[in-house]
Formats: C-alpha cells, sequence, structure tokens
C-alpha cells in the first residue's frame, strides 16, 4: 500500500471495540479508530500494541494486522510509522512517541493526564514541539461538518446573540466533560472564568479511575455563561447542550446525534411579546456517522502539512486546564477561579 505507515497504541473500546455494537453501527458508520483505518485510503495501518493477548488477537483475526504484540519496540521497528494512534492511557504516550523517528504525525485520545493529576501531556507537548510533529486530539466533535458550521458563524445566524447555555455529560469529567467543556469552547469561544456550583463526587462507574463527578459553570470572553450538569448513566447517556439565543433556540442532544432550530415567534400568550417555538423545531441533517473519518482526513492533510489541525494538542491541554481548576474550584468551597 502506498499509505502513511500506521501504528496503533492501545486496543481497546475506543480503538476497536466499539465496531462491534450493533446498535452504535446504525448511527455511526465509522465507531472506532480500527473501522476507519481499516477504510480510509490515506493510511497503511500495520502495526498494533497491546499488552492483552484477547486485544492482539482481535487486531489480526478481525483486522487483519499482522505486527500485533506487547513489544512496542519490536512492532515500532518492524512497522517504521508515520502516523501513531496513541488509544493508550496517559502516562507512557511521549515515551512512545520518542521511540519512532519516521513519525510526520500523532492522533491523541484523550485525557492527556489522569483525572486530578498531571501525567504526559506537557512532555508530549514538548516533545513534539522539538521534533515538529503535528497532534490531532480525538475530539471528534470538531470534525463534524454541521458543527462546524456552527462554529464558523452559523450558530449566530439561526439564533442570534447567545443569552444562556445548558450542558449535560456523565461518566466523568475527565471523560465526557472534556468533550462537552472542548464543544463549547469550539462554538462559544474563549473562557475567562469558572466556578463548581457543589462539591464533587466520584464518578459511578466511570471508565476512568478516579474521575468525578461536578455541576460547574463557564463563563466566556463575549459574555456568555453556561451551566453545567452531571448526570447518572446507569439511569441513560446524555452529552448535549441547549443554547437559548435572542433570535431562537438550538438544541444538541442524544450524544450530538439530533441537532434542533426552535424559531422566534409571537408569544401565545400575551399580546405584543415574542416566544421561543419549541414545540415546532426543524431538526438538521446530522453528520456525526462519518466525522470519525473527516478526524483522519484532517490527520492525513497535517501529516504531509496541507492543514493545520482542527484539533490541536494546545486546545486539548487547555481543556485539561479548565477541568483543573474546576476540581480546584469544589475543593475550594466553589470559589470562582479565572483563566490567566
Amino acid at each position: 500500500m502506498s499509505g502513511l505507515r500506521t501504528i496503533v497504541i492501545g486496543f481497546g473500546q475506543v480503538a476497536s471495540g466499539l465496531s462491534k455494537d450493533a446498535r452504535m453501527a446504525t448511527y455511526f458508520e465509522y465507531a472506532s479508530h480500527a473501522s476507519v483505518l481499516a477504510a480510509h485510503p490515506a493510511f497503511d495501518w500495520q502495526g498494533v500494541v497491546d499488552p492483552d493477548p484477547a486485544a492482539q488477537a482481535d487486531a489480526r483475526d478481525t483486522w487483519g494486522i499482522s505486527h500485533a504484540g506487547a513489544d512496542l519496540q519490536k512492532v515500532i521497528d518492524l512497522v517504521r510509522p508515520e502516523i501513531a494512534v496513541l488509544a493508550c492511557p496517559p502516562g507512557m504516550r511521549a515515551d512512545a512517541v520518542a521511540a519512532m523517528p519516521d513519525l510526520k504525525a500523532v492522533l491523541l485520545e484523550k485525557p492527556l493526564d489522569t483525572p486530578g493529576g498531571h501525567d504526559d501531556g506537557k512532555g508530549l507537548e514538548r516533545l513534539c514541539s522539538e521534533r515538529r510533529i503535528p497532534v490531532l486530539v480525538n475530539y471528534w466533535r470538531r470534525a463534524d461538518d454541521l458543527f462546524r458550521s456552527l462554529a464558523a458563524g452559523g450558530l449566530s445566524e439561526r439564533i442570534g446573540e447567545v443569552q444562556s447555555v445548558t450542558g449535560f455529560y456523565g461518566n466523568g469529567l475527565a471523560n465526557n466533560g472534556s468533550h462537552l467543556i472542548d464543544f463549547m469552547r469550539m462554538l462559544l469561544g474563549d473562557v475567562v472564568a469558572l466556578q463548581a456550583l457543589s462539591p464533587a463526587t466520584p464518578a459511578a462507574k466511570a471508565p476512568l479511575r478516579d474521575d468525578i463527578h461536578v455541576p460547574f459553570s463557564l463563563m466566556f470572553a463575549d459574555g456568555a455563561v453556561t451551566s453545567v450538569h452531571p448526570l447518572d448513566f446507569r439511569h441513560y447517556r446524555e452529552v448535549g447542550l441547549d443554547i437559548w439565543g435572542t433570535e431562537g433556540r438550538l438544541s444538541i442532544l442524544q450524544e450530538g446525534l439530533v441537532t434542533t432550530v426552535f424559531p422566534l415567534t409571537e408569544n401565545r400568550g400575551l399580546t405584543g411579546e415574542k416566544e421561543i417555538a419549541s414545540d415546532a423545531g426543524e431538526v438538521l441533517d446530522t453528520t456525526v456517522s462519518d466525522a470519525f473519518y473527516r478526524m483522519y482526513d484532517n490527520l492525513a492533510d497535517i501529516a504531509n502539512s496541507r492543514a493545520d489541525a482542527w484539533s490541536p494538542l494546545a486546545s486539548a491541554l487547555l481543556n485539561e486546564r479548565i477541568i483543573g481548576l474546576i476540581h480546584e474550584s469544589a475543593d475550594k468551597g466553589c470559589a470562582r477561579l479565572t483563566l490567566g
């Protein structure tokens, strides 16, 4: 093959397992790194590194990857990767990149640091900066065509100036909470201050060890204020936003699958007043099905110096900083903290 030689380090749910979920496949054509790499012509996927023999067998038997094993250096020597997909936990990523001399770009899974701690995010940033290796972080909403159009001016065109935003997340602040923080920054701009709204509690059955749930507020440079609340995914899932503007309302629910615009209209209860017609929404065409694939389009482009990263490491590190300050605010009695 003539594509970019690619290695995947860490072969769990996001790397492969989600592709086996028939329910997810109904709505997401590309649900895992493996499903994209198996289809994308820009990549020559040759290697997988994971300590779990079952994951290695999955790489070989399901995806036809011949160089699958636990020995990182051995697989690197066999593949000579130009692209590294780091779907392993924080703590070893900078060392893995340092061992790959031919890298042209990296795709990285969040979190960059362990919940409430600091591992190799900054170290990875220093190393990749020194070697001029672009890093793309898989906040997939930044590759979604609809969401990119909203961020590029479509939000204000549809609902005017943002007045109020409510958000919902679950399965941990560092997990889905980080996706929501990044999405709000994508749509609303720079965060200038934040505040936890109650003490933190452990996130029940969250995939990241020691992750927490805490309601919090973000204040943005243009004056918008968001109120974000955790949900217990043992009852149901949701990662969503409800945005009220001066000329309409826009909701992004069902974890991004359903985006609805509600128009401004005459008030039904009082002459001369307006209301948002929350019973007359227009559902916009979703583009989440191939957003993961579009992220790899951008990965190929940055590896070949044709584009800038849509979700760069510096932006993802800012998400980590915001999460750290939410922890700090909760520990300090819900103090309001600023981003200097």
